[in-house]
C-alpha cells in the first residue's frame, strides 16, 4: 500500500507545474486585484484583470495640404447674416428641387439686402444639400439647414446678401453635377 503512495506527490507537482505554464507571462503582464464590496459568487470572489502595458499605436503620416487658389483682384461678396432655418418674415422665397443629381435650378437672381429663402426638396435616392459660396472652392456664405437633407426631405437656407455679387453654390456630397449661380443685384 505504501509503496503506491510516492504517486501522489508527483502528481501534485506535475499539477502545480501546469498551472504554472498555463499562468506564464507571454511577454504580457497583468495584475488580478479584488473589487472591493463585490459579493462573492459561487465560482469565488469577483476578480478584475487590467494590462499593466497598453500597446502604443504607430505614428501615421499626415497628409500634405494642397495650396489654396489665389483669389482673384476684385473683391469677394460677402453676406451679413448666417443661414436660419426659419424664413425670415417678408424674405423671397426661392423652391429649388434636386433630382437626377442636379438642381432644377442652375441659376438664382436676388436683391442685395434682402432676405431671401431657398428651400430645398430632395427627390433623389442620395443625400443633398444647397451651399452658397464667394465663388467656387471660396468663402462659405450659408447652407441649408439641416446640412444633410436625406430622400423625400426638405431643407430651408434664409440669409441676407449686402454685397452685389456673383456667387456659386453646389451641393457638397456631389459639387461636380450639382452647383449653379446666384446673382445678387
Amino acid at each position: 500500500m505504501f509503496k503506491r503512495l510516492w504517486v501522489l506527490p508527483i502528481l501534485a507537482i506535475l499539477a502545480i507545474a501546469v498551472v504554472a505554464a498555463a499562468c506564464g507571462d507571454d511577454n504580457e503582464e497583468s495584475t488580478a486585484t479584488r473589487t472591493p464590496n463585490a459579493s462573492p459568487t459561487a465560482a469565488g470572489p469577483a476578480t478584475t484583470a487590467t494590462p499593466a502595458r497598453t500597446p502604443t499605436p504607430a505614428a501615421t503620416a499626415t497628409p500634405a495640404r494642397t495650396p489654396t487658389p489665389a483669389a482673384t483682384a476684385t473683391p469677394a461678396p460677402t453676406a451679413t447674416a448666417a443661414a436660419t432655418a426659419t424664413p425670415a418674415a417678408g424674405a423671397t422665397e426661392i423652391d429649388v428641387v434636386a433630382q437626377g443629381f442636379a438642381f432644377a435650378k442652375k441659376t438664382i437672381e436676388v436683391t442685395a439686402g434682402q432676405p431671401f429663402t431657398i428651400k430645398l426638396d430632395n427627390k433623389d435616392s442620395a443625400v443633398h444639400n444647397l451651399h452658397i459660396y464667394t465663388q467656387k472652392g471660396g468663402t462659405s456664405v450659408a447652407v441649408t439647414d439641416p446640412q444633410a437633407i436625406s430622400s423625400g426631405s426638405t431643407g430651408t437656407l434664409t440669409t441676407t446678401i449686402t454685397q452685389p455679387g456673383t456667387y456659386y453654390f453646389q451641393c457638397d456630397f456631389h459639387p461636380e453635377t450639382m452647383n449653379g449661380t446666384l446673382t445678387v443685384k
